[in-house]
């Protein structure tokens, strides 16, 4: 880590300076984001988080212009733990996100480790503190997502009539079976007060006791001045993957954003069911407030429960039940209501 470090002080001023003569820009960018909370499931616990109203990271983007509306882009994202200073990532240090690629008048073309359109969908319609994150149904398993793919390649068309798509394919690269390959689309419109979109995400048998897994996403935001309407609609089939058992899913949600001068209020409501199994409904609940200090500093609160049908645990005994994406956190099993309350403070830079 300690050469990494060097090597970016060193690196940097060079990057910017050659960026000038060849009439490109690079930015740094993060997030130092942490929390206190404290939980109850099994049993209670209070400790100090990380990333709670936007995971922490260090980036670094740019952009070249290549002459006649032709750019060269690209963008490279370290997930960090602030609480600890470790990285998000015991496999990948560019581990949130890793691409390059070409822009214009077509749109975009992208290589690398991507989000998924359905993620981004998922991002834009959800009202919770940290998007896809830190109160949102998607994060507690409520709802399912397929959030980064690798060895992805991506286009964005440009937007006419304000529709736009997005497709990608990232090839699963394994060796034998030469499956587990991930495919997500989204189709978009964006204008005036509505956002509507509907999004598919489908990921392919990794190996032959494995089947294909598919998310299906129609989502909406409604603005009415400093308000925001929110609500999504989703079908998950084969959510276990394994072959020969059904594991179909209902899932929705609803909520919204409350600007109030500085400071915001986030509401939401999530629920997944597995088709044709009794007691098998999970709920998620939260509530936050997050207050602008200045343009890169903000103080938040959110609190939020999981409440567990008899059947199933979300969250549970077997991956450690978590209100924050990073990290493994209380144990929640079947039946039983999870709680946590969060203070925090974040920073951009």
């Amino acid at each position: 880590m300690r050469k990494f470090i060097l090597f970016i002080a060193a690196a940097v001023p060079a990057v910017f300076a050659a960026g000038a003569q060849a009439q490109s820009s690079v930015t740094m960018y993060g997030v130092v984001d942490a929390f206190l909370e404290a939980g109850k499931a099994n049993f209670s616990q209070k400790r100090l988080q990380s990333g709670g109203a936007n995971s922490s990271r260090l980036g670094f983007r740019g952009v070249e212009d290549l002459g006649d509306g032709l750019k060269a882009i690209f963008q490279i994202e370290h997930g960090l733990v602030t609480d600890t200073g470790s990285a998000a990532s015991a496999t990948a240090f560019w581990n949130r996100q890793s691409f390059v690629g070409l822009s214009g008048a077509f749109g975009s073309v992208t290589l690398g480790r991507q989000y998924t359109p359905l993620l981004e969908s998922q991002d834009r319609n959800d009202p919770a503190l940290n998007t896809t994150g830190y109160g949102s149904p998607y994060n507690s398993g409520v709802m399912r997502s397929f959030s980064r793919a690798d060895n992805s390649v991506r286009y964005l068309s440009p937007t006419l009539g304000g529709f736009s798509a997005t497709v990608m394919v990232a090839a699963g690269e394994n060796a034998g079976f030469g499956g587990n390959h991930i495919y997500s689309g989204n189709l978009r419109y964006n204008g005036g007060p509505v956002n509507v979109e509907l999004s598919h995400g489908r990921q392919k048998p990794g190996s032959a006791t494995q089947d294909t897994k598919a998310i299906t996403n129609l989502a909406t935001t409604y603005t009415i001045g400093d308000i925001k309407l929110m609500g999504a609609l989703q079908k998950t089939r084969n959510d276990s993957r394994t072959q020969g058992v059904v594991d179909d899913r209902s899932e929705f949600m609803a909520g919204g954003t409350w600007q109030l001068g500085l400071g915001r209020v986030h509401a939401v409501y999530g629920q997944g069911k597995v088709d044709d199994v009794a007691d098998s409904t999970a709920k998620h609940y939260s509530l936050a407030y997050i207050y602008e200090l200045s343009k890169r500093t903000a103080v938040y609160t959110a609190y939020q429960v999981v409440d567990n049908p008899t059947n199933l645990a979300y969250r549970g005994a077997t991956n450690g039940f978590s209100f924050d994406a990073t990290t493994g956190g209380l144990p929640a099993s079947a039946g039983v209501k999870a709680t946590a309350l969060a203070v925090g403070v974040r920073h951009r830079f």
